[in-house]
C-alpha cells in the first residue's frame, strides 16, 4: 500500500512536468504554488497605459529574511538578470552596476521612500522594479528532485509608488524517477543527486523564471517613440 502510493505521487509528479505554462491573471495573496504549479500570475494595471514607462532603476532584491535594499549576492544574480530582460521592452534600464554608482554619489538609503523619489529625479528615470522570493523551496526525496526558482517582480511607479504591474511564477527542473527495481533506485538516487548539486540549473531557472514573466510586459520602447518630439 505505501509502496503504490508512493508511486502514485511520483506518477503525478511526471505528468505535471508535462504541463505546458499558462498565462492568468494575478491572484490573491493567498494563492501559493504547489510542486504541480506551472503557470505566470500577472497584472498590468490601467495606469500603465495612460502613462507607459521610458526607463526603470532595478532595485535592490529583497530575500525572505531581509528587508528591502538589504540583498545578498544571489539578489545580484536576479537584479542583473531582471535588468537584462527588460532591456528588450523598456527604452532605458538602469541596472545594479548604475544604480550603485548613483547611490554612492547621491548618498541615498534605497530602503527609504524619499532617497529613492531623490534618485529618480536626479537619473531622469521614473519608475523602480523590484524583485522577491516567491513560491517556496526546491524538493529533495533521494530518488526525485525538483529545483524550484520562484519570483515575484512588481513594477511601480516613482512619484506615488502605485503598481503599475506585476507578476510572479516558478520555474521547475525535475530529475530521477520511479523506484521500481533496486537499479532503478539507484539510477534514479543518481540522477536525483547530481541535479540536486548542479549549481548551473538554478541559474538556468532563473532566466525562464523571468523570461516568462517578462513577456507579459507591454513592449513600451515603440510607443515612446510615437510620442510627440520623442
Amino acid at each position: 500500500m505505501i509502496k503504490s502510493g508512493f508511486i502514485g505521487i511520483l506518477s503525478l509528479m511526471f505528468l505535471a512536468a508535462c504541463t505546458e505554462t499558462r498565462y492568468v491573471n494575478y491572484q490573491g495573496e493567498e494563492a501559493f504554488p504547489d510542486i504541480f504549479s506551472r503557470q505566470v500570475e500577472f497584472n498590468v494595471s490601467k495606469a500603465f497605459y495612460r502613462d507607459p514607462p521610458d526607463c526603470v532603476v532595478v532595485l535592490p532584491s529583497t530575500t525572505a529574511d531581509k528587508g528591502q535594499g538589504q540583498g545578498d549576492g544571489r539578489g545580484r544574480v536576479v537584479e542583473d538578470a531582471l535588468a537584462r530582460q527588460l532591456s528588450g521592452k523598456v527604452n532605458r534600464v538602469i541596472g545594479p552596476n548604475e544604480r550603485d554608482h548613483l547611490v554612492r554619489r547621491l548618498a541615498v538609503d534605497l530602503s527609504r521612500p524619499g532617497d529613492r523619489r531623490v534618485l529618480a529625479r536626479q537619473a531622469r528615470c521614473g519608475f523602480f522594479v523590484q524583485a522577491k522570493p516567491w513560491g517556496g523551496e526546491s524538493v529533495y526525496a533521494v530518488v526525485w528532485t525538483q529545483t524550484r526558482v520562484g519570483l515575484e517582480v512588481v513594477m511601480t511607479r516613482a512619484g506615488d509608488d502605485g503598481a503599475l504591474w506585476q507578476a510572479r511564477h516558478v520555474a521547475t527542473r525535475s530529475g530521477g524517477g520511479l523506484p521500481l527495481s533496486p537499479i532503478s533506485v539507484a539510477s534514479n538516487a543518481f540522477m536525483a543527486a547530481r541535479l540536486n548539486t548542479d549549481g548551473d540549473v538554478p541559474l538556468s531557472l532563473l532566466d525562464d523564471t523571468l523570461r516568462r514573466m517578462v513577456r507579459t510586459l507591454p513592449d513600451t520602447r515603440y510607443a515612446m517613440e510615437r510620442r510627440p518630439g520623442g
